[in-house]
């Protein structure tokens, strides 16, 4: 299973659900395919087109259709509107290392009744022994298990442990991805990529180097 994880928010696509610290929103499966194609595909803009195609494969629908599953997407995010940034006369787009892909496999369960009542069935098949002799052989069955879940427990302790402390480093370590950035005709950009205006780019780009936009849409090359 596979989630996705934004600080605190979780986006299931399995579940079409979004997650926040305040409600569980349920997604459209049109809603759900958009944004885990935005995210599996973060850092790059996406045109209007591309994603009319993802979320309605082999339909016709209007065009509105796409702004009005951008906009339920963004209620969901609730103060978090800015996951989907909207460039202008582009597309949109959501940038590098905003979300955090996680996989989780089906955990074991043990059957603890099922495992006494198998034990039980055991002690029970030695009715022809005296009872000091049946009273020794639970203890020992008893002093046995303890030995045996001890380091079972001791070995999930550590597992939980170290999940915790793993996420914990990815999302410390995301929260510094500094300044977002995307990717466009291989021209790295970075900034504040919601006042990117494309029209607007110098024509000249190597492509070598990063551009940089500032907070009034004005664009830097850093040489």
């Amino acid at each position: 299973m596979i989630i996705y994880k934004y600080g605190k928010d979780v986006f299931e696509p399995q579940k079409s659900a979004y997650t926040n610290q305040e409600t569980t929103t349920k997604l459209s499966a049109s809603e759900t395919k958009i944004l885990q194609f935005l995210i599996d595909n973060s850092g790059e803009i996406i045109s209007r087109e591309k994603l009319l195609e993802i979320g309605w494969p082999d339909k016709v629908v209007v065009p509105n259709s796409l702004n009005v599953a951008i906009a339920n997407l963004r209620k969901a995010f609730k103060s978090k509107n800015e996951i989907i940034i909207t460039i202008k006369g582009a597309g949109f787009t959501i940038a590098n290392n905003t979300f955090i892909q996680q996989q989780f496999q089906p955990e074991t369960i043990i059957d603890t009744k099922q495992h006494h009542a198998e034990q039980q069935q055991s002690v029970d098949n030695n009715t022809d022994t005296d009872n000091n002799t049946i009273s020794s052989e639970v203890n020992h069955i008893t002093a046995t298990q303890k030995n045996k879940s001890l380091p079972t427990m001791t070995k999930i302790g550590y597992a939980v442990c170290l999940t915790v402390m793993f996420t914990w480093i990815m999302l410390w370590a995301s929260s510094w991805q500094s300044p977002p950035c995307v990717t466009v005709n291989n021209q790295k950009i970075c900034g504040n990529i919601g006042l990117l205006n494309l029209q607007k780019l110098p024509q000249n780009l190597s492509g070598k180097n990063t551009i940089y936009i500032d907070t009034t849409g004005k664009t830097y090359e850093k040489i």
